[in-house]
C-alpha cells in the first residue's frame, strides 16, 4: 500500500508540473513500457532500433506536454504515457515502411546503440560513486537516465545524444555542431554535470522496487 499511495502523490505532482515527480514515475514505469515496446516492435523496426528509442522520443513527449495530462486515477497517467509511447512507435514504424532502402547495412552501426549505451552513459556518470543501478533495478535506472535527458535543455540533449548515445568523436560532433573541439567538450561537460545533478534528485526514491 505504501508504494501505491506513493505513486500516487507523484502522479498529483506531476499534474502540478513537478517534473521531478514526472521523472520517478518514468523511471518506475521504465521496464513496463519497455517490455511492451519491445513486444510491439516489427522485425523490420528491431533490426534498425532499440526500444530505448522509442521511449527517448516519447518521454520528450511527455515533458513538453505533461500540463496536459489529467490525473483521473492511480492508472491515469501511466495510461496517458502508454498512448503517447505507442503513437511514437506507430510513428516509427510508419516512417520505416516509406523508406525504400536497404536497412540491413544500418544493423551494425545500432548494435551499440539503445540500451547498453544508456547503461555506458549510467556507468561514466559514477564511475566515482555509487551508481543508482546498484540501488535499483537496472531498468529503473536507465529509466531514470532517459527521464532526465528529456529534462535537458536542447543543446546539452543534443550533445549527450551525439557523443554518448550515438558515440561519435568529438571532432564529428564539432562539425556537426558548428562549434570547435573545446566548446563540444565544455558544453559536453556542462551538459553532464546537469544530468548528473537530475539523477542525483532521483536518488532518494530509489528504494522503491
Amino acid at each position: 500500500m505504501a508504494e501505491i499511495s506513493q505513486t500516487q502523490r507523484w502522479i498529483s505532482e506531476a499534474q502540478r508540473g513537478d517534473r521531478l515527480a514526472v521523472s520517478k514515475l518514468l523511471a518506475v514505469y521504465h521496464p513496463m513500457l519497455r517490455a511492451r515496446v519491445r513486444a510491439r516492435m516489427d522485425p523490420g523496426l528491431q533490426a534498425k532500433s532499440e526500444p530505448e528509442d522509442i521511449l527517448q522520443q516519447a518521454y520528450l513527449e511527455v515533458f513538453r506536454h505533461i500540463e496536459q495530462f489529467e490525473d483521473r486515477g492511480p492508472d491515469s497517467f501511466l495510461n496517458w504515457v502508454l498512448t503517447i509511447t505507442d503513437n511514437k512507435l506507430v510513428d516509427a514504424q510508419r516512417a520505416l515502411h516509406r523508406l525504400q532502402r536497404d536497412v540491413a547495412r544500418e544493423v551494425r552501426a545500432q548494435a551499440t546503440a539503445g540500451a547498453e549505451s544508456h547503461f555506458n552513459l549510467l556507468d561514466r556518470l559514477y564511475a566515482d560513486s555509487r551508481t543508482p543501478s546498484g540501488v535499483v533495478r537496472r531498468e529503473e535506472a536507465a529509466g531514470a537516465l532517459m527521464a532526465c535527458i528529456s529534462r535537458l535543455s536542447d543543446s546539452h540533449r543534443n550533445v549527450i545524444k551525439l557523443r554518448f548515445l550515438d558515440g561519435r568523436p568529438v571532432g564529428e560532433v564539432a562539425e556537426e555542431l558548428g562549434k570547435s573541439e573545446a566548446a563540444v567538450i565544455a558544453l559536453t561537460k556542462r551538459a553532464l554535470d546537469a544530468l548528473r545533478k537530475c539523477m542525483d534528485r532521483l536518488g532518494e526514491f530509489t528504494r522503491i522496487s
